[in-house]
């Protein structure tokens, strides 16, 4: 059975190793110094002296110049740490500002798409401006949306293509403005035109619109 040692036991177990190391024993080691000292000649004493007093200058100046360098890479460590806590919070604000504007725009594509079948909003358009629109799928296509898109967990993409017949330039400029105009935040991804040989002022129109729409 074991019994653990009182400090001031400890204190002495691990001085008296290196006291010993040090002194000798029976502190022989500094008999022997200051015997050979005091047989020196008196200039060897001085030199002695002299040497010690240098040797300790030195060496306080040793330990000063650590401490300084020391104290100095704190310092650095902590201005660092300072700086680097400054921009967490520049981050974090900036972070907040981008994740509330995503959330408001999250709400919007909601509120505007909920429902939404694009081909109505297409037709209608092209009706209100004197268009034959035609073309249009018989049911309207998804697809996923980049996975590096923050939407594309909760969203598709759809897209449609349909054909405009013998429409005047300024009208088929008119539906473009007016689909990208619309809440339902759609986009004329591609716009083809081809002139018509027998009229100069119509021409025929492809256009491919894009959207977005709540996964389902």
């Amino acid at each position: 059975m074991t019994t653990a040692l009182a400090p001031q036991n400890r204190f002495a177990a691990i001085t008296t190793p290196l006291k010993n190391l040090i002194l000798g024993r029976q502190n022989e080691r500094i008999e022997f110094l200051m015997d050979s000292y005091f047989k020196l000649s008196p200039e060897g004493r001085t030199s002695v002296i002299v040497g010690s007093i240098i040797g300790a200058i030195f060496f306080v100046f040793l330990v000063i110049t650590a401490y300084i360098m020391a104290l100095g890479s704190l310092q650095s460590r902590l201005d660092e740490a300072f700086s680097a806590t400054n921009k967490l919070r520049e981050l974090q604000q900036s972070y907040s500002i981008v994740d509330s504007n995503f959330r408001s725009l999250e709400e919007q594509i909601s509120a505007a798409n909920e429902g939404l079948v694009f081909i109505s909003v297409l037709e209608q358009k092209s009706k209100d401006l004197g268009l034959t629109a035609s073309g249009f799928p018989p049911q309207l296509p998804l697809t996923d949306l980049p996975a590096t898109n923050p939407l594309s967990k909760r969203y598709q993409s759809s897209k449609v293509e349909f054909r405009l017949s013998n429409a005047p330039l300024k009208k088929i400029i008119d539906l473009v403005v007016a689909i990208e105009s619309t809440p339902h935040l759609l986009r004329v991804s591609s716009l083809r035109i081809r002139a018509l040989y027998q009229n100069k002022l119509y021409f025929d129109a492809n256009l491919e619109v894009e959207g977005v729409v709540t996964r389902k």
